[in-house]
C-alpha cells in the first residue's frame, strides 16, 4: 500500500490533519515526528553527503508495518518537508529528491495558502519563537552576493515551482495540491479529496464526526506580537535571534506570560488591537502588491482550481 506523504506548507492546516484526519478511525495513521531521532527528521536534518535513503527507509519500516498490519494507510506528515519560510525554502528541492528515494511510490499531498495571509501568519510565528526583526526587515533581509546565509525569500511562496518539482518526481497523478481556503469553506470536500489520493475512502459516518472548525494554533494578536518582539531583543540568543542586546531571563518569562495569558487581547484593548492588526495586515498587503499574481495563475492552471474565487491574487 503506498505511503501518503503530506509535506505542508506551514500554517496550512497541518496540525489539524495530523490530529483530526490522520488517525486510526479514518483508516489512516500518522507515523509521527517525535522524538528528534524520528526518521522523518533525518530526511531534513542529515547532511547532503551523509544521507542514506536505504537506511532511512529501513528506519521507517517498523512504523509502516504497524500501520499496515490493521489495514491502515501509513501517513508521513511533516510541514518542514516543504522547506521553511524563515530560510526561504533553500532545501525544498533536496528534500523532495530524498522523499522520492525513500518513498518512490508515495502519494503526495501539498496544502497551499494565499500568500498575504500566509506571510502575516509566518511573521507572527517568527516573533513568537524568538525573532526580533521588524516586519520590513524580516521581509527584505540583507542579501550578499555570495548568499552565505539562507534567510526569508518571497519567492518561496511562488508555489507553482514546488508543485512542478513534485510532479516530476512522483508523477502528476500522484500529487494533490489543495488550497487551504477550500478547507475553511468546505472541510468535508477537502478531506474527501485527500482520501481519494490516499486510496482509502472515509465512511460518511466518520466524515460527519470530524471537527472541521477546530483550530489547534490560534494566532496571537498584533498587540501581543509587538510586545513580544520588543522583549525578544533582550531574551536568549537563538538561531532566529543570534545577537540580542542583552539576555535577561525576566524578558523571556514576560514574553511567555504575555503569549500564554493573552492579556493584551482584553476587551479594553479591542480598539487598539483592531488598529494594530489593520496596520500589520496593511503593511503586508502593500509589500506584496501583485508580485504573486503570475505564479498564482500558473498554479491555478496546474491544479485546475479557481484560486481567484478563493480570494487569491491572480493575473488577468
Amino acid at each position: 500500500m503506498p505511503v501518503l506523504v503530506h509535506i505542508g506548507y506551514h500554517k496550512a492546516a497541518s496540525t489539524w490533519l495530523q490530529r483530526e484526519l490522520f488517525v486510526d478511525r479514518t483508516g489512516y495513521r500518522w507515523l509521527g515526528k517525535r522524538p528528534r531521532s524520528h526518521p522523518v527528521r533525518r530526511i531534513v536534518r542529515e547532511r547532503p553527503l551523509e544521507f542514506d535513503p536505504a537506511d532511512v527507509r529501513s528506519a521507517f519500516e517498523p512504523l509502516i508495518a504497524d500501520a499496515e498490519q490493521p489495514g491502515l494507510v501509513p501517513v508521513v506528515s511533516f510541514e518542514r518537508l516543504s522547506g521553511h519560510p524563515f530560510s526561504g525554502g533553500f532545501d525544498i528541492d533536496l528534500i523532495g529528491e530524498r522523499l522520492a528515494q525513500v518513498f518512490p511510490d508515495a502519494r503526495v499531498l501539498i496544502v497551499v495558502r494565499e500568500q498575504r495571509a500566509m506571510i502575516l501568519s509566518t511573521y507572527k510565528q517568527y516573533v513568537q519563537v524568538g525573532g526580533a526583526a521588524p516586519l520590513q526587515h524580516f521581509l527584505e533581509p540583507p542579501v550578499g552576493r555570495s548568499l552565505r546565509v539562507p534567510l526569508f525569500d518571497w519567492r518561496y511562496f511562488e508555489y507553482d515551482h514546488l508543485v512542478r518539482h513534485y510532479r516530476r518526481l512522483f508523477g502528476p497523478e500522484h500529487v494533490l495540491t489543495l488550497p487551504f481556503e477550500l478547507f475553511v469553506r468546505d472541510g468535508r470536500a477537502f478531506v474527501q479529496r485527500i482520501a481519494e489520493l490516499g486510496g482509502r475512502p472515509i465512511p460518511d459516518d466518520v466524515l460527519e464526526t470530524l471537527r472541521y472548525r477546530r483550530r489547534s494554533n490560534r494566532a496571537r494578536s498584533a498587540l501581543t506580537i509587538a510586545a513580544v518582539r520588543s522583549l525578544n531583543r533582550f531574551s536568549e540568543h537563538t538561531e532566529l535571534n543570534p545577537a540580542p542586546v542583552a539576555e535577561w531571563r525576566s524578558a523571556a518569562r514576560l514574553s511567555e506570560w504575555l503569549q500564554r495569558t493573552e492579556v493584551l487581547d482584553h476587551r479594553l484593548t479591542n480598539g487598539l488591537e483592531a488598529r494594530s492588526q489593520e496596520h500589520l495586515r496593511g503593511a503586508v498587503d502593500e509589500w506584496a502588491g501583485d508580485r504573486y499574481a503570475a505564479s498564482n495563475s500558473r498554479l491555478a492552471d496546474l491544479i485546475d482550481a479557481d484560486l481567484a474565487a478563493l480570494g487569491w491574487d491572480v493575473a488577468t
